[in-house]
């Protein structure tokens, strides 16, 4: 407003004296100039031991997986189909999931609970008691089972927190200042009646045009023939009164009727 002499004419006109003006500037600049105090983020134990376990399992799968799998599958190929089948490294929650199976068949073989394997129960220990000499004995089963517990276990809900005092104070400048703009705005596009100048106070935008499509080009193809047209009753062409040699037409025609229409016409006769 203040850049354009002719839009701050119209505005003092409608009442917006100086004050006006300043009372704007000092709502604005205090909005912008005393920001919110972000405390830290709400949490909660339960919610940061969740995380931190599935984070642990994630980084966990993977190496695991591998080399378990090889080792198996070497010295107990049936016992590896059996543990590995559709379960491959994963991250985050289908981490989480993929090392529950992972133990949860563990279990099933060396405890023997699984009817589909009931013939091979004295391999399928075998294969467990080796996996406990590469580093995966029962107390490493149980702090894993004890990680996908706490991953896949219930959290407790955040306790209600109170609004912070330069929350509640920041709002209500924005509150004041939003009333200030709503009162000029509305009073400027009464009175302002050049789009430019509405434009210039962030009231109005331009207007895109539209380019006109352009016509598409003709695709190539095939040259065709231009029909020619029909010959009324009556008339006749030039090159029908003129013999040509090898002529269809002037084959069939005697050569006096062709004489007598060239003699008609002012044309040289031709035999």
């Amino acid at each position: 407003m203040g850049a354009v002499a002719a839009i701050r004419t119209s505005m003092a006109g409608a009442g917006m004296t100086d004050d006006g003006i300043v009372e704007g500037r000092t709502l604005l600049l205090d909005v912008l100039a005393a920001p919110c105090k972000i405390g830290a983020p709400p949490d909660t134990d339960d919610a940061r031991a969740q995380r931190a376990a599935t984070g642990e399992l994630d980084q966990w799968d993977e190496p695991n997986f591998t080399r378990h799998g090889a080792a198996l599958r070497r010295r107990f190929p049936d016992v590896n189909a059996y543990v590995f089948k559709d379960l491959a490294p994963s991250t985050g929650t289908a981490a989480v999931q993929g090392v529950a199976t992972f133990l949860a068949r563990l279990d099933a073989l060396e405890n023997g609970t699984d009817p589909g394997r009931a013939g091979t129960k004295q391999s399928d220990k075998k294969a467990v008691a080796f996996l406990a000499t590469r580093s995966l004995d029962k107390a490493e089963r149980k702090r894993l089972q004890g990680l996908v517990d706490v991953a896949l276990g219930p959290t407790s809900p955040l306790p209600e927190q109170a609004e912070l005092p330069e929350t509640a104070r920041r709002r209500e400048a924005l509150v004041k200042l939003r009333a200030w703009f709503d009162e000029w705005s509305t009073t400027a596009r009464a009175v302002i009646k050049k789009r430019r100048n509405l434009i210039r106070l962030g009231l109005a935008s331009r207007k895109v045009r539209q380019r006109k499509p352009t016509a598409a080009p003709p695709k190539p193809g095939k040259p065709t023939a231009t029909p020619s047209q029909p010959i009324s009753p009556g008339e006749e062409t030039h090159e029908t009164d003129i013999e040509q040699p090898g002529s269809q037409t002037n084959a069939r025609a005697p050569w006096y009727r062709v004489a007598d229409r060239s003699a008609h016409r002012g044309l040289p006769h031709r035999c």
